[in-house]
């Protein structure tokens, strides 16, 4: 039976990333054994040379890959003359410097480097996804993507104001920048507002799992965004959170799936 080891925004902290993978039993020479990334695998930690390598060590049909908003930063940056502030700040700069040659200090040296182009067609490549999307569940970086009736207020809605949004019956045939605009959506206050119709379960990253108790949950006890953001399963919500906060926390959540599960 094929088990499913599930994951979202490792952000290149790949030693805790691993650690976690082996503590759920993960054997890379399984056969049987299916990695999800829910996206944001790379920027801000040290290491995206070594969780690019192991991620292209395993073959492609035990492999899904799912773009979240850093993945989006990352192609957007690929066709910029030079990058903006946000991507030096987001670290989507150091990882482009990291998986070439981890030696430029002049962005128009880099842009020319043969091996850019091994990574911008690895990005750009259809094993990138939105979403992968199973009998009960629908993973994704964030959420599905909405109805809105603001166009020019999407990021914001998606984050805070969630009073244009509406369920998207067909929206599985969205545009790739709606798709993208939904990677910046704060899952738990769109869970909330029983935005997601589906019927099935929204597995997720993006947004630290301890808002996500505190806010969904009935608790006395409030967990600490930079402490404690295990991974949350709701049925009443039809949500799963995976971040863990792996910048401030330095640990990594993952969930385990059996095929028979999904």
């Amino acid at each position: 039976m094929k088990a499913y080891f599930i994951t979202s925004d490792t952000h290149s902290f790949f030693e805790p990333f691993y650690n976690e993978l082996l503590e759920k039993g993960f054997d890379i020479n399984n056969e049987s054994h299916i990695l999800i990334f829910c996206g944001d695998l790379f920027d801000r930690g040290p290491d995206s040379m070594k969780l690019y390598e192991f991620i292209k060590s395993i073959p492609k049909g035990r492999r899904v890959l799912i773009k979240g908003n850093h993945e989006y930063l990352f192609i957007n940056l690929l066709y910029k003359d030079i990058p903006d502030h946000y991507d030096h700040t987001n670290g989507t700069v150091n990882t482009l410097i990291t998986l070439t040659n981890d030696k430029y200090t002049n962005w128009h040296d880099l842009v020319i480097d043969p091996k850019l182009d091994e990574i911008k067609r690895w990005f750009l490549s259809k094993e990138w996804v939105d979403y992968f999307e199973t009998n009960n569940y629908i993973f994704t970086h964030a959420f599905i993507p909405l109805l809105i009736d603001e166009a020019s207020y999407i990021r914001h809605m998606y984050n805070v104001d969630i009073r244009y949004l509406s369920y998207k019956d067909n929206w599985r045939e969205s545009t790739p920048k709606e798709f993208e605009n939904a990677t910046w959506g704060c899952p738990w206050r769109l869970a909330k507002a029983w935005l997601n119709q589906t019927g099935k379960t929204i597995v997720c990253g993006h947004w630290h799992t301890s808002d996500f108790f505190n806010n969904l949950m009935n608790l006395e006890h409030k967990y600490n965004l930079y402490e404690e953001n295990p991974i949350f399963i709701s049925k009443e919500y039809n949500l799963i959170g995976l971040d863990a906060c792996t910048a401030a926390t330095h640990k990594v959540n993952v969930l385990v799936l059996n095929e028979d599960e999904l």
